[in-house]
């Protein structure tokens, strides 16, 4: 068989010089079981039954899952990704590990009909991954993707592509093949510039989302201009496929005024026929999905009928797709485009096949195509250098490429590097081109087992250099004092509230009102809606004051927005309200919050606890997902952080209702001492201003404290913040010590004070050590509310009153 043949049917046997294949007809595919049955007049009628396609398939399905899964448990732990695993998983099951006449090589890569089911599937799979990786995407992006986004797509892909031609025709077209048989072809060469400069946005965001960097600047960033030159890449490699089908069928084309003539319109047809496709998408496809939106009640699951009719069509477009010409994803990927993103249809698209995709079909279809890597053959290939040295002229023109621009918009140096090594991440759609030029006979088995390991070794060597040159939360670190208790006096308190669910908002309008807004010092509340990203592939940050859609056109915020809409003007010219909705994956929803209170330079950050209380005091809803992401923003907040822990009892009231009562709402501030406790009182102290509510501070001090004399800074900036607090006249508070000789008599003091106020503030007081405390944080469940904070809300307790936890911003200096 001669180079370039690619008229075989699969990928294994293009470069098989025995094609012939023996099978028996019909095809049984399922066996009658393991154990022989005494029915069958031939007893070893299903004794072997691996030689039937289903249970053979299954073991193989198995054995992957087992290798790359045990594989990635300890790769993990060396800040490599997910489909490294997939990957080497490929490697130990190849012709370089398996001999090729070996009964386990045999099992993996059989010579009948099987083999056409593995590739069926594997195919099938990679093309359900790229119509999922569509239903993600947002072609909105494209449009709003910023200059910045646009200069480093175009270099990163365009022009780098552009400048690897101009050094493959200058100098390297011949290197290292003079002397050799196999010498490279003109399109093996520009196949592997060509899929070398690209990036693709499904290995982008899958690198970004395996690091947790999705929602920092510098992902985000990477996601536009991935979006953007994934878009060019399909359009360049389309023209490419499509270039070389006008070579293999002879056609000429030309100039009708100087009588050139079409010799071959076979390539025509795909392409109008591709035309054709994209037009039906956009007009009859894409109105048919709207058309299932309106047609699925609001809160309703979309019907199964739908969801089975898209994929029976993503089927039909794959198969235009390689009548075209075309790689198999082509189809399915602009189908998936086509699809809106989000709730309700591609959230359920998401939901019903990402798990099975990615978790099981995915690693088998890289499994499979890696299990053709044999690195014996590259010993003594005279070719191997001539592709070494056009692989690393790829990457390194690239990485230049990608981090001028960078540099031209005044990114730090660090970060130009992290985001070249990620527009330069090589991942499943290379490997899936490679596969697909390997199966069509354009670059060789050699060529092919050498860009594998290319491959697998930028996809283990960039992730773990990304986690030590870019680290997301250093942006957030806190440099200036960014806390209430450094303000100035009477100047705009800036807090941002945030919001898990419909039942905070009420909490969360109460708590804002009872900071004290004024004209003389007013309130800025930015109020951030976090949602969980369902059913696309980049996170979303949505200003609605900004915003040109109506609230109406997104009822997943319209309760939060109208609700602050009220309280804004409930209190208009004293409160300023600014909402935003954010979707994003639970691991990196901490981002979006330290981000939007870095930029808005808020003193407090507000966040809802984990638990929620019934009318009788019971819990009803705990999140562990809650639980994590405010610990995260603990860790790396901007400013001060306070968690509030709401009681929804039977009995309290809010702050409105003490006007109707006649009464004032009582709030307990407990003081034992430490930067946290001095931010709680401050916020203690403005609460006081308020008419309606009435404020008490309560030391708590021991016996051997209160005789000796004060020595140490912190105890002394104690006594300075207290000073100021009994002396100010603008706030209503009642100040009092309470003596207590060990953590018993603590316990004893909190459960008496317990249902005679509406809510307590306290300080975290991390790291603090105190003879009041000593032996309570051993029965702490909630490290996040520290110590006093957790003994408010525990069941012991069974208080009523809701409580505030304050830590103060946490300086790096």
């Amino acid at each position: 068989m001669e180079y370039g043949d690619d008229k075989m049917l699969y990928m294994r046997d293009t470069w098989r010089e025995a094609n012939m294949i023996c099978d028996v007809i019909p095809i049984n595919p399922s066996s009658n079981g393991v154990w022989p049955a005494p029915k069958f007049s031939d007893p070893n009628i299903n004794t072997n039954f691996l030689s039937y396609t289903f249970p053979h398939l299954q073991m193989i399905f198995l054995i992957i899952s087992f290798l790359w899964k045990f594989l990635h448990f300890f790769l993990q732990r060396l800040g490599m990704i997910r489909f490294t695993s997939h990957m080497l998983t490929g490697v130990l099951l190849s012709k370089s590990c398996l001999k090729e006449n070996s009964v386990a090589r045999r099992f993996f890569s059989t010579e009948d009909y099987k083999e056409i089911v593995f590739s069926h599937i594997a195919s099938c799979s990679y093309m359900m991954f790229w119509f999922l990786m569509g239903v993600k995407m947002d072609m909105s992006l494209i449009r709003t993707t910023g200059r910045k986004a646009i200069t480093i797509g175009i270099c990163s892909v365009l022009l780098s592509t552009l400048v690897c031609s101009i050094i493959f025709f200058a100098n390297l077209r011949d290197v290292g093949t003079k002397k050799s048989n196999n010498t490279m072809g003109f399109w093996e060469i520009v196949s592997i510039y060509s899929i070398q400069c690209l990036s693709s946005f499904p290995v982008v965001g899958n690198l970004l989302f395996e690091l947790r960097l999705q929602n920092s600047e510098l992902g985000r960033l990477a996601i536009s201009s991935a979006v953007f030159s994934d878009f060019s890449s399909s359009v360049i490699s389309s023209a490419l496929i499509f270039m070389k089908e006008l070579r293999d069928e002879q056609t000429r084309l030309g100039s009708v005024f100087i009588g050139d003539v079409i010799a071959g319109d076979r390539p025509l047809k795909r392409a109008g026929v591709v035309v054709l496709f994209v037009c039906l998408v956009i007009y009859v496809f894409r109105p048919l999905m709207f058309y299932i939106i309106k047609r699925t009640p609001s809160g309703r699951p979309v019907k199964t009928i739908y969801l089975t009719t898209v994929v029976v069509m993503v089927s039909g477009s794959a198969v235009l797709s390689n009548w075209c010409k075309q790689s198999i994803f082509m189809g399915p990927f602009i189908l998936g485009l086509a699809v809106p993103h989000g709730p309700p249809l591609g959230s359920a698209i998401i939901e019903k096949f990402e798990s099975a995709i990615f978790g099981t079909f995915l690693p088998f279809f890289v499994a499979s195509c890696t299990t053709e890597i044999d690195i014996s053959a590259l010993v003594g290939w005279e070719d191997l250098n001539a592709v070494i040295l056009i692989m690393v002229t790829s990457f390194v023109v690239k990485f230049i490429l990608t981090t001028i621009p960078a540099l031209c918009y005044h990114m730090p140096m660090a970060d130009c590097f992290a985001l070249s090594l990620i527009m330069s991440s090589r991942g499943i759609f290379e490997l899936g081109a490679y596969a697909l030029a390997f199966q069509r006979g354009t670059i060789r088995p050699q060529t092919f087992t050498v860009v594998c390991l290319y491959i697998m070794v930028n996809s283990a060597i960039i992730p773990p250099i990304l986690k030590y040159l870019y680290d997301p939360s250093r942006m957030y670190a806190g440099y200036e004092k960014r806390n209430m208790q450094h303000l100035k006096p009477n100047s705009e308190l800036r807090i941002l509230s945030c919001i898990y669910k419909t039942d905070d908002i009420n909490p969360m309008i109460n708590l804002l009102q009872a900071t004290c807004p004024s004209r003389e010092s007013p309130v800025a509340a930015y109020v951030l809606h976090l949602m969980e990203l369902v059913g696309q592939a980049h996170p979303i940050f949505i200003s609605h004051k900004l915003q040109t859609r109506k609230t109406e056109d997104m009822p997943y915020s319209k309760n939060v927005v109208l609700s602050f809409e009220k309280f804004h003007k409930e209190y208009y010219g004293s409160v300023f309200v600014s909402t935003y909705t954010a979707f994003s994956m639970p691991d990196t929803m901490h981002g979006d919050i330290c981000m939007l209170a870095l930029n808005n330079t808020t003193s407090l950050i507000l966040l809802p606890f984990h638990q929620t209380w019934s009318a009788e005091g019971a819990i009803i809803s705990d999140s562990n997902m809650i639980k994590n992401l405010n610990k995260s923003v603990l860790e790396v907040a901007p400013c001060s952080v306070g968690i509030f822990v709401y009681r929804n009892s039977h009995g309290r009231r809010n702050i409105n209702e003490t006007v109707i009562s006649l009464s004032s709402y009582q709030v307990c501030m407990i003081f034992l001492g430490g930067k946290d406790d001095r931010e709680a009182v401050t916020l203690a102290t403005r609460m006081g201003r308020d008419p309606r509510i009435s404020v008490t501070v309560v030391r708590m001090i021991s016996a051997d404290e209160k005789s000796k004399e004060k020595s140490e800074w912190d105890k002394m900036l104690d006594d300075e913040m207290l000073r100021d607090v009994k002396s100010n006249a603008l706030a209503d508070v009642l100040y009092t010590e309470k003596v207590v000789e060990d953590a018993f008599e603590t316990s004893g003091l909190l459960i008496s004070m317990a249902n005679d106020f509406d809510m307590f503030i306290v300080g975290r007081g991390k790291g603090r050590t105190s003879v009041v405390t000593v032996g309570l944080e051993e029965w702490s469940e909630s490290k996040e509310l520290g110590v006093i904070g957790d003994l408010l809300t525990s069941q012991d307790i069974n208080s009523q009153a809701s409580v505030l936890v304050i830590q103060q911003q946490q300086l790096m200096i």
